[in-house]
């Protein structure tokens, strides 16, 4: 139905083959064939000149090494209604966008030298993308978008509709506020209340511990009434890391926890995934084992993950990822800023710039956390409905994915959380009105 784009590039790499992969296939629907032939080629991605859409290669993708010089080659020029680096004196497409779109999606600047936040991460400030203003732009889209609109002016070419997706993620750090976390654990927080003189929350601990009150952090069913509503899909990462200073889930042998995973698992609408523990960043040993227990547990060997206060480093995170047999994980994003780590509203498979190959791993970006418009962007329950909106409206322009990332403590209506639940459920169903039709796609 659809004739496949036809590319005349003399030497292709496995950096090109990627880039064009997730372009033509992953992104646009659509084949591509390297030609020959230059002239009966659609596009000339070559150093020669032609009557074809050319595209002049910057040379990122002839290359089989990672250089940290290339960061004095990524300046920022306006062009049409987005921003381009790798900028060419081509007419049609003024800039190299495969490798472009191959620096951003490979996270490339994350391999080089940086200053990291107090946990090791990449910060979001650190990135060429934030630096430049354009975090919360799915960029490489809209370079597919304005690419896909010149082979259409060029050559008439026919193309699926990009149509608009999104994802609820909910990563469960604490299935309890209090219950089912024994008696240690409860006797030093009423302590901790009666020193700090925190008697709202010594009365709630008290409330909930003696069955007066519903523990706010289990609030699963809640959850269920507004996914069945809106007829979402929901991914739960659990956490299941030993009890520790940045790991506070209840025990993994709890009957209580074991059934809500199992429950959880059950419902045909959910997927569950493996969300490791701080510290099994220091250890893969103990991923090993936190991954084996989730697996026993719902009796089937899961293959999505999440990291816990998404500790990433690249490439050891995936590369451990991928020995355990996962296929697909979640954390690419930011806590600290919404918009898009890579640079795209799609799912993309990563590249191991240090094998200089591509990988099976598919990389789920999100795009909004919840904790970023509550604390780090200081926004009221109303306010962050507006900017996530926002978000949503940017990808749903380009036909994109939206993933949004939550905890069940931030649906809890306790302590900072008062009011959020409504920012979620406002959330959902814009999602779910723009997916229904209101500007979801573009031709």
């Amino acid at each position: 139905m659809y004739s496949p784009v036809l590319i005349y590039c003399p030497l292709p790499t496995e950096r090109h083959h990627y880039v064009f992969n997730l372009i033509f296939k992953d992104i646009l629907g659509i084949d591509y064939n390297y030609s020959n032939d230059l002239s009966s080629s659609h596009i000339n991605y070559s150093n020669q000149n032609s009557s074809q859409i050319n595209i002049t290669p910057h040379g990122l993708l002839e290359e089989s090494t990672i250089r940290s010089s290339i960061l004095n080659e990524v300046n920022f020029e306006r062009w049409k209604d987005t921003s381009i680096f790798f900028k060419t004196n081509t007419d049609n497409i003024p800039f190299d966008i495969f490798s472009a779109t191959f620096f951003l999606v490979t996270r490339y600047e994350e391999y080089l030298n940086f200053k990291p936040d107090n946990h090791n991460r990449f910060p979001a400030t650190e990135s060429v993308l934030y630096k430049n203003g354009l975090l919360e732009t799915p960029i490489v889209n809209q370079w597919v978008k304005l690419l896909k609109s010149e082979l259409q002016a060029f050559y008439n070419l026919s193309f699926p509709i990009q149509k608009f997706r999104f994802r609820s993620t909910i990563d469960i750090d604490q299935a309890w506020k209090f219950k089912n976390k024994g008696f240690v654990r409860n006797a030093l927080g009423m302590f901790r209340d009666l020193v700090n003189l925190n008697i709202p929350e010594l009365v709630e601990r008290y409330q909930v511990l003696s069955g007066k009150q519903s523990d706010p952090y289990y609030n699963f069913e809640w959850q269920n009434s507004i996914h069945d509503r809106y007829n979402v899909d929901v991914t739960y990462f659990i956490l299941l890391g030993n009890y520790g200073k940045f790991d506070k889930n209840i025990s993994i042998n709890n009957g209580h926890f074991i059934r809500l995973i199992k429950y959880l698992f059950s419902n045909p609408r959910n997927k569950i995934g493996i969300h490791p523990s701080y510290a099994s960043n220091d250890d893969k040993s103990v991923l090993k084992n936190e991954y084996a227990s989730l697996c026993e547990i719902v009796n089937n060997d899961l293959e999505i993950s999440r990291q816990h206060f998404l500790i990433h480093s690249m490439p050891n995170t995936y590369q451990n990822l991928i020995s355990l047999g996962i296929n697909e994980d979640h954390t690419m994003g930011y806590s600290t800023h919404m918009g898009f780590r890579a640079g795209i509203a799609s799912s993309f498979f990563w590249f191991d710039l240090e094998n200089n190959k591509p990988t099976n791993l598919k990389l789920v970006p999100f795009c909004v956390m919840d904790i970023t418009p509550m604390f780090y962007r200081k926004e009221s329950p109303d306010q962050a409905i507006v900017s996530i909106n926002k978000i949503i409206e940017s990808v749903s322009d380009v036909g994109g994915l939206f993933v949004s990332l939550w905890h069940n403590d931030s649906l809890s209506e306790t302590d900072r959380w008062v009011g959020w639940r409504k920012v979620y459920a406002n959330t959902i169903k814009k999602l779910n009105d723009v997916n229904s039709g209101k500007s979801n796609s573009y031709e």
